[in-house]
């Protein structure tokens, strides 16, 4: 996340005290943490949570104002960064997506020219 401090909690999708519980007490990196969200987030439960950390394709979708379609096949085809979470779902950084969307409004930013017709409105 672009501003203010690194927050385990909310890449956790959990407490304070359930991400120091998660984590052992010990102080870990970024990486860290999304590795053990990777296993223990709860991802349905942040499906309407507009700071989650972490969504989903669908949610991606509405950030995006693309089809859930049109998403799925960035994701296959490697143009949008994800992690796949222990029961399958693809999780993407909310930040990383809000950062693309506003990208695709303007004619010459990076996400418009790399992703092409895809990135069409629905």
């Amino acid at each position: 996340m672009s501003s203010g401090a690194f927050d385990p909690a909310l890449v956790l999708g959990c407490t304070e005290d359930e991400a120091l519980e998660l984590l052992h007490g010990r102080r870990v990196t970024p990486g860290e943490v999304e590795s053990v969200a990777l296993t223990y987030y709860q991802w349905w439960r942040h499906l309407r949570d507009p700071r989650s950390y972490w969504v989903t394709t669908s949610q991606a979708a509405r950030i995006l104002h693309l089809a859930p379609s049109v998403v799925r096949r960035m994701l296959d085809n490697g143009r949008l960064p994800h992690v796949v979470h222990s029961s399958g779902v693809r999780l993407m950084r909310r930040h990383d997506i809000e950062d693309r969307a506003r990208h695709i409004g303007t004619p010459t930013g990076e996400a418009a020219t790399d992703a092409g017709a895809e990135l069409r409105p629905r």
